[in-house]
């Protein structure tokens, strides 16, 4: 029975990767510009310049940072192409204060690993440029890091929590892209919708704030692909 399973497996492996094999594959690097909503962690900033007993300024609050990433797809049917993407993203904000007798800040970092599905329908082909209308879904799993310290004269307060969440995400895009022979490099456009999740930390406790990496998406790509094999038919002259 084992045997009979393995060989089932493996010719099921085979006769999946003959079909990849013959279909066009794409292999692609990206890089781009993301911004973010997370509106809750911008208000635990207000709120934290509001307990402070004495004035801060905002340095930094979850700016427009650079997105990067890689993704593989196969080409499936005529106009349809499916495959993964990991994309990672990172931003943060400070809230600080200096003067002769001390020094304070509040840091919020937060890291963002996406994996998701690729689900690309060319409806565009003119030679060697396509347009392409995706809608991609998946997890993003993020790594909220927050760190106070407070210095005063020879005294230094610090407190850090670590919280990671969960949560799903759809993310539509318009997409094209520029081939040349195996070179391919493109450009995209896209709003990545990200609901909040719950945020916990090691000890399993909940954070009251939530992670959004809602926003848009703006972006280049260049990687290579291989083009369609022809089936060839060959006829048995005997």
């Amino acid at each position: 029975m084992i045997k009979n399973r393995l060989l089932l497996a493996i010719a099921m492996t085979v006769l999946l990767a003959k079909a990849i094999y013959s279909q066009e594959f794409h292999f692609t690097l990206q890089t781009g510009m993301a911004w973010y909503s997370m509106k809750d962690l911008k208000k635990l900033n207000a709120e934290c310049q509001a307990l402070t007993p004495f004035e801060t300024k905002l340095t930094s609050d979850f700016p427009v940072t650079i997105q990067w990433g890689a993704q593989a797809a196969v080409r499936l049917l005529p106009y349809y192409f499916l495959g993964i993407r990991y994309t990672f993203n990172s931003t943060g904000s400070r809230v600080t204060e200096s003067d002769y007798s001390g020094s304070y800040y509040f840091d919020q970092v937060v890291n963002g690993h996406t994996a998701g599905m690729i689900n690309r329908f060319r409806f565009f082909n003119f030679g060697t440029v396509q347009l392409n209308v995706e809608t991609n879904f998946g997890l993003v799993y993020s790594i909220l890091k927050l760190n106070e310290n407070l210095a005063i004269t020879d005294t230094l307060f610090t407190d850090s929590e670590k919280y990671t969440s969960i949560s799903m995400f759809l993310e539509p895009r318009l997409h094209t892209s520029f081939e040349w022979k195996y070179l391919r490099a493109g450009i995209y456009f896209g709003y990545f919708i990200d609901p909040w999740s719950t945020v916990v930390n090691t000890d399993k406790h909940e954070f009251e704030e939530k992670v959004s990496w809602t926003g848009f998406r703006f972006g280049i790509e260049i990687g290579v692909s291989t083009k369609a094999k022809r089936m060839k038919v060959t006829k048995d002259l005997r």
